[in-house]
């Protein structure tokens, strides 16, 4: 209900200036466009040119561009279209330069024109925060300019793409694009476009909270600028300088700038920087405490925005505005909150953000794509390095785990053959040759209990075994000995193999393999030479002499 609300009051907000500009007398400049639009013939061409001599009088061209009768219409069209779109972007109206700048664009396609027409088009979605398409014309805009081998022309794209992304608040992909562009622009010898670029730079650091490398691009800048005698210019780097010191907690030193700032902005035509800079007094006189004197310039900043229909910096406005208005007139502050939540859903919205990530991944622009090649081919080395040492370490785990397998099975078999040698191929139970206690058969017996209970899986250890028994090792095989005449480690195997035995002439359902690991051994074959080492038969072929059955089966 309060975002309702917050609407309604915000189009009653904009309905005076709706009327005010439905009423507002045509410029000179719109008038004769009008006037060349109901034309045709050669009075179009007249007054095709009639246009193209204010805009030159208008400083929108650096000379007039005349039009001769046999010039096609479509091109004469394109031009006129083209011009009057960079007329309606220097007086801010960005949605009427956007719609002739598309106008023209399909003309334009393979012509000089071609380029200057996405340029125009990117600038103007970026004025609107139309960050998508914004990206969209710039990315197609530096393909083109790359393709002139200009760096002027390419630096401007750069410059374009880094604003792209300083409006999307992605200040790390903006760096990349204007320290490329800065770099051309020293190729190019344009000390103009220098101060352009610094002047981005700054911003781009400004918005990574690194105000000192800020300060440092945006002195250059003004620098530039005052060499160049452009003092329009100048004071737009001014409020760009005056943002940094704010970032730098230098209020007093912004104020001080922005006062002689503001003044000199007001007789300019550019309402966007006089926006900004009312929002930087407003933010400067808050930060010392001087909330109603940070009011005023806030209001005048949302009304300059709300007429250019810039959200993004009339969300800054009304932000600004509810902080200051929050302990003199918190009713007053509420609304401005609600503004602010309103515009902000309105510029972020779910599809908007997809869009920047779908165009931030597809921004292959060709000046950076040599460092990205450069890193997917290490990449690439790196995954080629990272697969032949995974392929060496698991060779080498391979055969150290065979060389312990093999190092297994020659131990049994030499455990197998001491046992051939002392003649012990009888059951366990047989082994011993003496009178024993019902003590000490009990203790073998428990023993052959333990090794059959716990052979899976390799066997258990003399240790397993004598902790069981709640013996030492040493204890247990003292005694084994005695009893049996061979080591723990001896009985054990032995008990193993009458398993096994046992298993294969009692159930043919269950493979050697099987049969090899149930009784504790690791694999079929270091079972199948165990057994044949103390048997002189194979399994197969003990099974088949124990069932009566034919060896192949």
């Amino acid at each position: 209900m309060r975002l309702i609300v917050a609407f309604l009051v915000l189009l009653a907000a904009q309905l005076p200036q709706a009327i005010e500009c439905v009423a507002a007398p045509l410029s000179p400049v719109e008038e004769a466009y009008r006037q060349m639009e109901a034309s045709s013939g050669d009075e179009r061409v007249a007054a095709a040119n009639n246009v193209m001599r204010l805009l030159a009088e208008g400083k929108i061209t650096d000379e007039p561009v005349k039009f001769s009768p046999d010039l096609s219409r479509d091109t004469l069209n394109m031009k006129v279209w083209y011009w009057m779109a960079e007329y309606f972007y220097a007086y801010q109206d960005y949605v009427q330069a956007r719609k002739l700048a598309s106008q023209a664009l399909p003309i334009a396609k393979g012509g000089d024109y071609e380029a200057n027409c996405l340029s125009l088009l990117s600038l103007c979605c970026y004025r609107t925060s139309d960050y998508e398409n914004a990206a969209h014309y710039a990315k197609q805009c530096y393909k083109l300019d790359e393709q002139t081998g200009d760096p002027d022309l390419m630096s401007s794209s750069l410059n374009t793409l880094a604003g792209i992304y300083i409006g999307a608040n992605r200040p790390r992909e903006a760096e990349k694009y204007i320290l490329k562009g800065l770099d051309m622009a020293d190729k190019a010898h344009n000390p103009a476009r220098k101060a352009v670029l610094h002047g981005m730079a700054s911003e781009v650091y400004h918005q990574m909270v690194n105000d000192r490398e800020a300060l440092k691009h945006i002195d250059v800048a003004c620098g530039i600028e005052r060499q160049l005698g452009r003092l329009d210019k100048l004071q737009v780097r001014l409020t760009q300088k005056a943002s940094v010191l704010i970032g730098l907690e230098r209020y007093a030193d912004a104020e001080q700038i922005l006062s002689s700032v503001i003044p000199e902005l007001s007789k300019s035509p550019d309402k966007t920087s006089l926006g900004i800079a009312c929002n930087k007094m407003g933010k400067a006189l808050l930060a010392q405490g001087r909330e109603s004197e940070a009011v005023a310039y806030y209001r005048r900043g949302a009304t300059i925005f709300s007429e250019l229909g810039d959200l993004a910096n009339e969300m800054h406005s009304r932000r600004g505005l509810y902080e200051s208005l929050w302990h003199s007139h918190p009713d007053s502050a509420k609304l401005e909150l609600d503004r602010f939540d309103l515009l902000k859903d309105s510029l972020y919205s779910t599809a908007s953000a997809e869009s920047l990530a779908r165009y931030n991944a597809e921004f292959g622009i060709d000046e950076l794509q040599n460092e990205n090649e450069r890193q997917r081919r290490r990449t690439w080395i790196a995954i080629g390095v990272g697969g032949v040492l995974a392929i060496v370490i698991a060779c080498l785990v391979w055969w150290l785990m065979r060389r312990l397998a093999r190092k297994k099975e020659k131990h049994l078999l030499s455990l197998i053959e001491q046992m051939k040698q002392n003649g012990d191929r009888r059951q366990p139970e047989d082994a011993p040759t003496i009178q024993i206690s019902d003590e000490d058969r009990n203790l073998l017996e428990r023993i052959r209990d333990v090794v059959l209970t716990k052979m899976n899986g390799g066997g258990p250890t003399v240790e397993t075994i004598a902790e069981e028994m709640c013996l030492t090792a040493g204890q247990l095989n003292r005694r084994v000995k005695r009893l049996t005449g061979v080591t723990t480690q001896h009985y054990a195997l032995s008990i193993r193999l009458n398993a096994a035995r046992e298993m294969l002439s009692g159930d043919r359902q269950l493979s050697v393999q099987q049969v090899a690991y149930m009784c504790g051994f690791e694999d079929a074959t270091t079972f199948t030479r165990a057994f044949k080492r103390l048997y002189n038969l194979t399994p197969t072929q003990f099974r088949a002499q124990a069932t009566k059955q034919p060896v192949g089966e």
